[in-house]
């Protein structure tokens, strides 16, 4: 399972992934309607497979409990991230029952738009059933013909795979632990047992001293292969940093792909500042342009976030923090020391490998201008965790603007409420200061997420 997973966080394979939906329809012989159902079922599975999903499709309609029984055994053995039922007529609910109880993952209830059958009533009264167990869903009404329906099933199905997936993962924590600063008896901090029960992954501590090992044992001739290979990606822009440094960053660029397969992780998050300024830095921009996530804060919840947004869509997510409110246009200009990814920038010729701590690099760059960007944040602890999740557009950063900035990371954002009135809104939401940046509009997704976890919204 964790392979297959690892299998994901690669950009091509990003691109490639196709969430897994199981998909039934359910009518009753005391109804009307039923006749219906063979042809919407079979008209469901075409389109859902043609807007990108994969299929898993009940081997009959079901009428009855003993159709349930076989068509959830089947469902469920093909081990679906979303559950489609759709409702040819109106059916009892011990009958939907059955599926919930034995296909186990997220749940979408699609009513037909014909009056005569109740569809709609039945989807509706089995809400209510799920809503009173705490149980999420989500609904949608029409025919498979209706474009915009089958985008939400995707959607929700995208939302849905990367619940499961997380379930799955692996995240190192490299560094000491959050325990440590705290008189506590245990390894693990209760604040990872809240991560790992509220969102399903798995965290695993990592020594420094390992990493730190590693990158001793690299030699310069594996180094310069390394270097000599971003060169040729565009990965390594000007440098202001020594060859020393360069050299040193791919070494641990080196050790940290060794880490990865030693414990089969998914991503990791290694600790930095003060002690350890720049270590990982370079190294996080190579990996996170082949879409791999290494958190250059010890944060294990925005590796957790970033994780899933490479999940929701192919390309690379940035890390940022408030720096200042620019007067003139009202936008918050965002900085960060810089470990994101080069195919970030502006510009290839901007990007600044700068030297960092005693022997790190950081990764300078502005980011380039996109039309939709969406800003996320995870924030809080057990029973209060929530997502704060807005809608931007990122703007050129004037290139002595950036210089001044001292060629670090820098984004600067325009939100349609303004700059200062969504600093407000994280204020009063307690959102923190590490803020996610990711290319297109993934608020939808966030929230279906949001609903899957069972933790609070913040929209900026």
């Amino acid at each position: 399972m964790v392979e297959s997973f690892i299998a994901h966080s690669n950009r091509e394979a990003a691109v490639m992934w196709k969430p897994k939906v199981a998909v039934v329809a359910v009518a009753s012989r005391f109804e009307s309607g039923g006749e219906r159902a063979a042809d919407i079922f079979e008209k469901a599975k075409k389109k859902l497979t043609a807007s990108g999903l994969e299929v898993v499709a009940s081997p009959k309609i079901v009428w009855d409990a003993a159709d349930a029984l076989e068509a959830a055994g089947a469902l469920a053995a093909g081990g679906p991230e979303l559950l489609v039922i759709i409702h040819a007529t109106w059916v009892q609910d011990s009958l939907q029952y059955l599926f919930v109880n034995t296909v186990h993952c997220p749940l979408l209830l699609w009513a037909v738009p014909y009056t005569e059958t109740f569809s709609l009533g039945c989807v509706q009264h089995f809400g209510s059933i799920l809503s009173e167990n705490g149980i999420p869903f989500r609904y949608v009404y029409g025919v498979p013909d209706d474009r915009n329906l089958v985008a939400v099933v995707r959607d929700y199905a995208l939302a849905a795979g990367a619940f499961r997936a997380l379930k799955r993962s692996r995240i190192a924590l490299i560094g000491p632990r959050q325990t440590w600063r705290a008189a506590g008896p245990q390894d693990m901090s209760m604040e990872e047992w809240g991560l790992s029960r509220t969102f399903g992954m798995t965290i695993v501590h990592v020594e420094m001293e390992e990493l730190l090992a590693k990158a001793a044992e690299g030699t310069d001739a594996a180094a310069e292969d390394v270097l000599r290979e971003m060169r040729v990606k565009k990965c390594l822009g000007k440098a202001f940093a020594d060859e020393g440094r360069l050299l040193y960053a791919a070494k641990v660029y080196l050790g940290v792909k060794e880490l990865f397969g030693r414990y089969g992780l998914t991503s990791a998050a290694a600790e930095c500042y003060p002690q350890y300024g720049g270590l990982v830095n370079l190294p996080s921009s190579w990996l996170a342009d082949e879409g791999t996530v290494l958190d250059t804060e010890g944060d294990i919840g925005h590796t957790m976030l970033m994780e899933i947004m490479n999940l929701l869509s192919p390309g690379a997510t940035a890390l940022g923090e408030v720096g200042s409110i620019d007067k003139r246009s009202g936008s918050l200009d965002l900085a960060h020391e810089g470990s994101s990814a080069h195919s970030l920038a502006e510009n290839l010729s901007k990007v600044s490998i700068l030297p960092g701590g005693d022997k790190g690099t950081l990764v300078g760059f502005p980011l380039k201008a996109m039309p939709k960007v969406t800003v996320a944040d995870l924030c809080g602890q057990t029973d209060t965790y929530r997502l704060f999740a807005a809608l931007a557009r990122s703007q050129r950063v004037p290139t002595q603007e950036w210089v001044r900035a001292g060629r670090k990371f820098m984004a600067r954002l325009s939100f349609g409420a303004g700059g200062r009135e969504v600093l407000e809104t994280m204020m009063k939401g307690g959102v923190d200061h590490h803020l996610l940046l990711r290319e297109g509009d993934l608020q939808g997704h966030l929230r279906d997420l949001c609903d899957l976890w069972g933790i609070d919204l913040i929209v900026g």
